[in-house]
């Protein structure tokens, strides 16, 4: 496992947005639809980086919370946004009701907000990590990791 950690100002994202733009596209062009498995506390900024980072790719969606959508679908020139957010799910079985196994890591690109209760479901071989660590109010701690034997 490969990471990257930076303690960064929101408005001082790109060197995040860069390493992640890299790691994308190479899973796409390997033909891998990557999983993006966002971790951190309530308010530590996961939809606002989701929000900054595909914004940058040309969409013309506004980019909000899937909270109580669940997800949302966003396109660019560059691929297709698929924005979970699991907060709400609370047992394995409402997944289960819910198919977006048949989603991730299946086309696309994938973000998913409070992913843990899911690992089950999701592929192993195209996940990338990203935890976010509020240090202070101004100041966040982003974290990459990744297999670096799948995007070589």
């Amino acid at each position: 496992m490969k990471a990257s950690f930076l303690s960064l100002r929101e408005s001082e994202l790109n060197p995040v947005f860069l390493s992640l733009d890299q790691l994308v596209e190479r899973y796409l062009a390997k033909k891998i639809f990557p999983i993006l498995l966002i971790s951190g506390e309530m308010g530590a900024g996961k939809t606002t980086f989701i929000r900054e980072w595909f914004s940058r790719f040309g969409t013309e969606s506004s980019i909000n919370s899937p909270t109580f959508s669940l997800y949302n679908i966003y396109d660019s020139p560059n691929f297709r946004l698929y924005h979970f957010d699991l907060y709400r799910i609370k047992v394995l079985e409402e997944l289960d009701e819910l198919g977006f196994e048949e989603i991730w890591g299946k086309e696309g690109v994938s973000a998913i907000e409070w992913w843990q209760l899911a690992e089950p479901y999701l592929p192993k071989n195209n996940r990338i990590y990203l935890s976010i660590d509020s240090d202070s109010i101004e100041v966040r701690s982003y974290t990459l990791k990744w297999s670096e034997e799948e995007v070589r």
